[in-house]
């Protein structure tokens, strides 16, 4: 009898060893794979981020009403290589259009940024501008009158999305199709090929092609499709 209660003994410390062993042995598998998880959904995450969808965070007042400073909308960046921007479509596009290179920043400073945009808040310096596209290659352009309206190939456009008409911003007429860089039409400017005419909806409080003249599609970043920031703003675009 004293012989099986000792074996029983063993046996139950074996097993209480064979645990601790297996255990030490799932947290050494668990730290050995966990950086190749981190780095393998580091990749994916730069995948996404650089060629499918990217959240950008909306620091200036040039989309209100349609867009509030603070919120974050998803960028998707397919449909453009895909197809031709279509007007009234919500483009985020490079600031290097505005003659605005940023200066290098320090590798721990890139990594920061990424990060704080893989979430869609503003990084340490703001690249991109977010506008609503007005016309397309091929279309001619006019803005003017007291209010302000906007006419797209000689008929006056549906602009359901502005808050009121501003009666002071800057016009586009005839007059100065050559200061930006544009044709002469019979009905105002003549937007080029492959460039796209972008305006903010906040008229009055906007810097776009009324002050640069038309962007090249080369410099859109992607297509604006929903708000997902604040949640009580969900919506799409």
């Amino acid at each position: 009898m004293a012989n099986v209660g000792m074996t029983g003994v063993k046996e139950a410390a074996a097993e209480r060893d064979g645990g601790r062993k297996n255990r030490s042995s799932s947290v050494i598998g668990y730290l050995t794979e966990l950086p190749i998880l981190v780095l393998l959904a580091f990749g994916i995450a730069i995948i996404i981020k650089t060629f499918l969808v990217q959240a950008f965070f909306i620091p200036s007042a040039s989309m209100v009403p349609t867009l509030q400073i603070g919120d974050r909308v998803l960028v998707e960046k397919v449909s453009y290589a895909l197809g031709d921007p279509q007007r009234q479509q919500v483009v985020v596009f490079a600031k290097s259009v505005f003659g605005r290179e940023l200066p290098d920043l320090p590798w721990y400073e890139d990594v920061r940024n990424f990060g704080r945009e893989l979430l869609g808040l503003p990084s340490a310096s703001e690249e991109d501008y977010i506008k609503r596209i007005v016309a397309v290659g091929g279309d001619t352009i006019r803005y003017e009158g007291t209010p302000r309206r906007l006419w797209i190939n000689g008929e006056q456009a549906s602009e359901p999305y502005l808050q009121h008409r501003d009666r002071s911003s800057p016009e586009v007429t005839s007059k100065g199709c050559k200061r930006l860089d544009m044709a002469v039409a019979e009905d105002g400017c003549l937007v080029p090929d492959e460039k796209i005419f972008v305006m903010g909806d906040n008229r009055s409080n906007s810097e776009d092609s009324r002050v640069i003249g038309p962007i090249k599609q080369e410099k859109i970043v992607g297509h604006a499709f929903v708000v997902i920031w604040p949640p009580v703003d969900f919506s799409g675009l």
